[in-house]
């Protein structure tokens, strides 16, 4: 049950963030929850809690690595099922200039509306920013959240994010009930051989 609750709460976090709008600061702090406490506390938990072996002599299941790593990719695909609901939401289409391409390792478009208005947040390289064949001055057609929390796309959003978030959501509560149990019969097992 804490298994698919942590998994509710984090796809749940990450999801709203963009589909409400969250203010930013409740967006990051949802973040920092959903990346990195909850796959923390999927571990912590079940090792320091209810634990009825001395802390010297606990065993830690290896699933509950599966179950850390699930929580932290649930927690970024989440973001990205928000996202492309916000869009369908409060998504709209524009002619916007570049307004300037910075070549990183991931390349990154300041955009700014037909309006004046600035895109916010900057155009990734997988939503039509790519540095090899786009440069500062050039116009492109980009749907947009006017709200500036989804991130901006120059091609129609049709992915499909239920199956992934789904089995991710399977695999957290799957492993951490199977790490639970293990480490359960674990402390029955020292219970049992304790005078």
């Amino acid at each position: 049950m804490f298994t698919s609750a942590c998994a509710t709460v984090s796809a749940a976090l990450m999801w709203l963030s963009p589909v409400v709008p969250l203010p930013a600061l409740l967006r990051a702090a949802g973040f920092f929850i959903s990346a990195l406490l909850i796959p923390l506390a999927l571990i912590l938990v079940p090792v320091f809690w209810f634990r009825r072996v001395p802390r010297k002599k606990r065993k830690v299941a290896w699933e509950l690595a599966i179950a850390v790593i699930a929580a932290a990719g649930l927690a970024v695909v989440s973001h990205g099922a928000g996202d492309d609901r916000a869009m369908q939401d409060r998504g709209r289409w524009t002619k916007a200039i570049v307004v300037e391409v910075e070549d990183l390792k991931t390349d990154k478009c300041t955009l700014r509306a037909d309006n004046g208005q600035e895109i916010s947040p900057q155009l990734g390289e997988g939503d039509g920013c790519d540095a090899d064949r786009v440069e500062a001055g050039d116009e492109m057609d980009v749907l947009y959240d006017p709200e500036g929390v989804a991130g901006p796309a120059d091609a129609r959003r049709t992915s499909s994010y239920g199956g992934a978030m789904g089995g991710l959501a399977a695999l957290i509560v799957a492993t951490g009930t199977s790490a639970c149990v293990r480490m359960n019969r674990w402390d029955t097992e020292y219970d049992e051989g304790t005078p």
